[in-house]
């Protein structure tokens, strides 16, 4: 079991590595590179490349950093030794150990990667034009970030091992079954409770803009709670816009970064975008796929855990402890790499639909195409990704090919 654990150490080296190196390269192919100055300057394309390489050694090594700290503190002991501690200062309950373990490996882990995410969160968006942030300020939002997700994994964290010491046989399913219940709870939370952490929300102002955007969601048969508006100007450049919540508690929020750059024909459009995905039930799916890829994953751990507790150098305690988060930590960097084209062909799939359903929904098949240029050059995007790379870690098609999707829709029947 142990060399079969390395042997899939040094895949994940390897793929990542020829990910990044494929990241680099780009796409060679002259016609690609045709294609995409149908619509881009070579300067749209330098700017791409220029924008995704600018740090790109200090995102190639964070990486690695990451799994070299979790193997290293597996292997020596450490993380064993940290648990023991918590355990003893809790008096020895499971619960508060379990918590304070918790709490003490998210701050190590997210502390160890705090010069990277600093360097590209802040020092690289700045000096490429898009952080409007000070240091003190892009250090008081990672405060608060950290302060969420510890929140956050830690509850989750304990609610698996909760229910691994409850039902000790029937786990399996349990799990997805409450994991899938908590991700629900987390989104009708999240707009209420954490996106006010870190904007501060106001309803859409009456005008055209708001008037679309009812006109497109009644079109679609969308129920919406609200149109909100973020100030996501104060923390950087970039441009978005998103649905959030379930069934009657749906939220439009958009960017008013996006507000400020797009047209009110492009922001309703990428607004319908967002409702294309509602129209084709893809949180329904995305939830579903998710129950059953936990499902999977749980009896895949539920069968080879014996074997892995059986290898001491691993140092696994009970399934049930906290003790085992660092080395489920290595597990799924790993899983999450080789598993990725799984998650990234059907996001993209869901992006299509949802890019159909827009211009159906409009038929601004030229605004479309603007709407995209205008997207790919604010936000820099690299325009010329190799197609492995695409294939295998991107959640949405390339600009050129949405483009080239609007230039063959056909606009759907009329009714008569």
């Amino acid at each position: 079991m142990l060399r079969l654990f390395w042997l899939l150490i040094i895949l994940w080296i390897l793929l990542r590595g020829g990910l990044l190196w494929l990241g680099w390269v780009g796409n060679p192919d002259p016609a690609a590179r045709q294609r995409v100055l149908t619509y881009f300057t070579p300067d749209d394309i330098v700017r791409g490349e220029t924008y995704f390489r600018h740090g790109f050694w200090a995102r190639a090594v964070v990486g690695y950093w990451q799994m070299a700290f979790l193997l290293l503190g597996i292997f020596s002991g450490f993380f064993a030794a940290l648990h023991a501690r918590c355990e003893a200062l809790a008096g020895g309950g499971f619960w508060g150990g379990s918590l304070l373990f918790l709490v003490a490996f998210q701050a190590l882990y997210s502390l160890a990667v705090l010069p990277f995410s600093y360097y590209l969160g802040h020092i690289c968006e700045q000096e490429m034009g898009f952080s409007t942030m000070t240091a003190a300020q892009w250090l008081w939002r990672w405060a608060k970030g950290f302060a969420v997700s510890t929140v956050v994994q830690a509850a989750g964290v304990l609610l698996f091992l909760w229910v691994v010491r409850t039902f000790p046989r029937a786990w399996p399913v349990v799990v997805p079954s409450a994991t899938t219940a908590y991700g629900v709870v987390l989104t009708l939370l999240f707009p209420v409770l954490v996106t006010p952490l870190f904007y501060e929300q106001k309803p859409l102002a009456d005008g055209p803009l708001k008037e679309r955007i009812l006109a497109i969601a009644a079109r679609a048969g969308v129920p919406v709670e609200g149109i909100y508006e973020i100030d996501e100007s104060r923390y950087s450049k970039h441009t978005n816009a998103y649905f959030t919540g379930l069934g009657s508690r749906k939220r439009i929020v958009l960017y008013d970064t996006l507000i400020k750059s797009h047209t009110v024909d492009e922001a309703a459009l990428i607004f319908a975008h967002e409702v294309g995905h509602w129209q084709h039930d893809h949180m329904a799916k995305g939830i579903a796929l998710g129950f059953l890829g936990g499902l999977v994953g749980c009896v895949a751990l539920w069968w080879v855990f014996p074997w892995l507790q059986a290898e001491t150098a691993f140092r696994l305690q009970p399934l049930w402890s906290a003790a085992n988060v660092p080395f489920f930590a290595v597990v799924t960097m790993v899983g999450n790499l080789l598993l990725a084209p799984i998650e990234a062909q059907i996001s993209q799939h869901f992006e299509r639909q949802a890019d159909r359903a827009s211009l159906d929904l409009t038929g601004l098949r030229q605004v479309f195409i603007e709407a995209e240029v205008r997207l790919a050059r604010d936000n820099r995007s690299h325009l010329l990704p190799h197609p492995w790379r695409v294939f295998w870690l991107f959640s949405h098609p390339p600009a050129i090919e949405r483009i080239a999707m609007a230039e063959t829709w056909i606009p759907p029947a009329q009714p008569r």
